[in-house]
């Protein structure tokens, strides 16, 4: 997994991971991702179609690029 993964992107990461969230809608599927990428909670309207973020945190002296997708149903 290494190596092929960091070719992109300025080389900031050692991993890239694609998240798809996927659910029944009003669930808080978009909520969970502001949250977890923002650490604010609000009250969203619903996801039309799909909306992504990407963050890049560290883990174990890793570098990961998490690209998470969140879809509306």
């Amino acid at each position: 997994m290494e190596g092929s993964f960091s070719k992109g992107w300025n080389n900031s990461y050692d991993y890239s991971f694609k998240i798809l969230l996927i659910g029944d809608s009003g669930v808080g599927k978009s909520s969970l991702l502001l949250s977890f990428i923002s650490n604010s909670v609000r009250d969203l309207s619903p996801t039309i179609g799909v909306d992504f973020k990407i963050k890049v945190l560290t883990l174990g002296g890793k570098r990961l690029k998490l690209t998470i997708w969140d879809t509306g149903n």
